[in-house]
């Protein structure tokens, strides 16, 4: 079995978000949660061939599976690239916990389909989420827009924070056990604080994710994907079938792109993208 270790979402090495990938036949989902654990990226994925052009793959984060992660498809058709079990300019299809999604990819450049964009039930106690995050109550929101923080999902939920400047969003310097257990009672995965104050991109984010045993992740496909949707729905992003570049990492020294687009005006998906670099190779034994 092969294992790989590549980071998603950057062209330099050491940039971008870390995952493991094993390509496999046969392994349990017990040995994938303890191999996870072991490794200790904030996702490894498992990849098992179907046929020429399905695929399915399992999540694990150290502490549990998760229905579906970005960055670690990203890395994952990265390695399946590497090892010619896929071509490129080519279509493929997932078989995840989110359902069958479709992989495009273009000259190393990875595109994925999301799962049904979703927004859910808004949270107006700004002073407890200011507690959570050591930060002033008064820098939720955006200075242009009136977004207020919501849940979303395109495959994993999370709560979209606005954070009205850059500076604020830096210095978020959360409480991870109280955080985890927020995120607990109001059934999400994590936080996902963003601002608008950028001078490139859409959007900066920072996610915390410490229910899952991620205190923070540098950077997250389906999240960024739900923020493009709740920017979308809350009238800041209105342009379908472009590209939107959202930043996250650099306050973690791991900058990392992503890449989204808005498809289907008559019923809205979100896809996300961007490429991976292969830092090692080896074999699991």
């Amino acid at each position: 079995m092969l294992y790989y270790v590549v980071d998603a979402f950057t062209e330099t090495r050491f940039g971008g978000n870390p995952a493991g990938v094993v390509i496999h036949e046969h392994l349990d989902e017990a040995f994938m949660q303890k191999f996870a654990a072991e490794v200790r990226f904030s996702e490894t994925a498992f990849i098992k061939k179907i046929d020429h052009k399905h695929f399915e793959i399992k999540f694990f984060t150290p502490t549990s599976q998760v229905e579906l992660c970005g960055h670690a498809t990203i890395a994952s058709f990265t390695a399946l690239l590497e090892n010619n079990d896929v071509e490129d300019n080519h279509t493929y299809f997932i078989k995840t916990l989110a359902g069958t999604l479709a992989v495009e990819v273009d000259q190393s450049f990875i595109i994925m389909e999301q799962a049904e964009p979703v927004l859910g039930k808004t949270f107006d106690d700004y002073v407890h989420l200011a507690n959570l995050f050591n930060m002033d109550e008064n820098q939720i929101g955006s200075t242009d827009f009136h977004l207020v923080p919501q849940a979303a999902s395109t495959g994993l939920w999370d709560i979209m924070l606005p954070i009205k400047t850059k500076d604020a969003l830096y210095a978020l310097n959360p409480d991870f056990k109280a955080l985890a257990e927020y995120s607990k009672i109001h059934n999400v995965g994590g936080v996902h604080a963003f601002t608008l104050d950028v001078k490139e991109g859409i959007a900066e984010s920072r996610n915390f994710c410490p229910l899952y045993g991620i205190n923070e992740e540098s950077a997250t496909g389906t999240s960024n994907a739900a923020l493009t949707y709740y920017l979308f729905k809350n009238n800041v992003l209105q342009q379908f079938n472009q590209e939107y570049t959202f930043l996250q990492g650099n306050s973690m020294g791991r900058p990392s792109k992503i890449i989204t687009k808005l498809m289907n005006e008559e019923d809205p998906r979100v896809k996300v993208g961007g490429k991976g670099v292969i830092v090692t190779k080896g074999k699991l034994y």
